[in-house]
């Protein structure tokens, strides 16, 4: 039978769909691409915002309409979160969250032996620290593999559901993250990225942390290169900063939530530093790596919000050299204390704040940008977009577009010669292949 899955979401539902897709391969099942007509299709959800959960059940609605005789199979952060909401979906006939989804497939056998729904969401047990099961994807005609090393989150942001979720943090052991990671470089990729929720806390519990795994991870040879994922600022302990500014193999970026720039607004997310806090974090690993390209999620029109707390976010941004800012409005999560908040920002006024904050960012990142120009970059081509031109992201994370006769999943040497918009332009210094 054939199988198709969707995404939505953040890289480590990413991997999640690729390792339930390889548990699927090993099963007999053919998968099948997203776009193909398919006998089962597994959407893997996302609760982040309530467009995620919108488009969630936009495409189950689609896709029971023009297959009526295919299977739905709903798994993910919304399933766990909105069970009930879910299974009365039309058309669905198997749902699993994310605890116990490990058996997903075994599940969909059972279904097809019997054609009758399951549901099979469980609870999370925060008393018990467990393992979380070991998915092995491919990433099938990929030139970055994700690698999931952390799952779970305990820190309970007072917008986010994100930690009813997924359940609380579990790690893997550092020899399993170790073989996956050579997996992949067996499987031919040069661009390995560590994932997690709350990746900062990897090996909590385990006795073990991040800052050792990148020194273990560095010590491996090859023709290759890591990057790190989402890191909170309060993770950031002088020895991780020592560890990744040291690693060789790492790439010089850094994704660094920052979501508000104002110390009134981060204490009412439930936030647990403050934006001098934040900018030291940054100085230190600047002073330690110069031209570190760091990027951020930043949240407008939390509730309660006042101009002069959102002036304070602008003034922030400006006195940083973000490589890129990823904006969005704040939206109400059913079961958090913040969906519960007085002060609520109308629709209009967060529309109009992000527009802004948009635009202080365009200058952010251009600023960024132009200390790129006539620098050495290392881009990993991805794709010839037309022909004789390659693009790919460079170490710093930002796309990359050189002219010669490349190929794909290959490192080039280039020197940046347009910094105005992405993707750059760049001359590459090595000979075509």
């Amino acid at each position: 039978m054939r199988a198709a899955f969707f995404t939505f979401g953040c890289k480590v539902n990413q991997f999640d769909t690729q390792g339930l897709a390889a548990k699927f391969r090993r099963k007999g099942f053919a998968v099948v691409s997203s776009g193909e007509p398919a006998d089962i299709y597994v959407i893997n959800t996302c609760t982040v915002t309530k467009t995620a959960e919108q488009k969630a059940r936009q495409l189950i609605r689609k896709i029971r309409k023009q297959y009526p005789r295919a299977l739905l199979v709903v798994t993910g952060c919304y399933a766990q979160t909105n069970p009930d909401t879910v299974k009365d979906l039309p058309g669905v006939g198997v749902v699993t969250g994310v605890a116990g989804r490990e058996n997903l497939v075994e599940l969909v056998e059972k279904y097809l032996a019997g054609k009758n729904p399951l549901w099979r969401v469980k609870p999370w047990d925060w008393e018990q620290r467990p393992g979380f099961s070991l998915y092995q994807p491919a990433f099938t005609g990929k030139t970055r593999a994700f690698l999931k090393i952390e799952d779970g989150c305990q820190s309970f942001c007072s917008y986010c559901k994100i930690p009813f979720a997924r359940g609380p943090i579990r790690s893997l052991p550092p020899e399993t993250a170790l073989a996956e990671f050579r997996r992949f470089l067996a499987l031919g990729f040069k661009e390995v990225v560590l994932v997690g929720i709350h990746l900062g806390a990897y090996g909590r519990y385990l006795g073990f942390d991040l800052a050792g795994l990148i020194r273990i991870i560095d010590r491996e040879k090859g023709n290759f290169r890591v990057r790190l994922g989402s890191v909170e600022q309060v993770d950031f302990t002088p020895e991780l900063v020592t560890a990744f500014s040291q690693a060789e193999s790492f790439c010089p970026h850094l994704h660094i939530p920052l979501q508000s720039g104002s110390a009134s607004v981060l204490s009412r997310m439930n936030r647990p530093y403050t934006p001098g806090d934040y900018a030291r974090i940054l100085a230190d690993l600047r002073r330690e790596q110069p031209g570190l390209s760091i990027s951020t999620d930043l949240m407008v029109g939390f509730p309660g919000e006042t101009e002069k707390e959102f002036c304070e976010t602008i003034d922030f941004l400006a006195e940083q050299e973000f490589s890129r800012i990823h904006i969005f409005p704040f939206s109400p999560r059913e079961g958090t204390r913040a969906a519960k908040m007085p002060g609520h920002i109308s629709r209009r006024v967060k529309e109009e704040r992000k527009k802004r904050a948009m635009e202080a960012a365009r200058r952010v990142t251009a600023a960024y940008r132009q200390k790129l120009n006539g620098k050495t970059v290392e881009v990993l081509t991805e794709k010839e977009s037309a022909p004789g031109t390659w693009e790919g992201f460079c170490g710093q994370y930002l796309r990359v577009k050189i002219n010669g006769r490349f190929t794909g999943n290959y490192f080039v040497n280039a020197r940046i010669a347009g910094v105005e918009s992405e993707p750059l332009s760049a001359v590459p210094l090595d000979k075509d292949m």
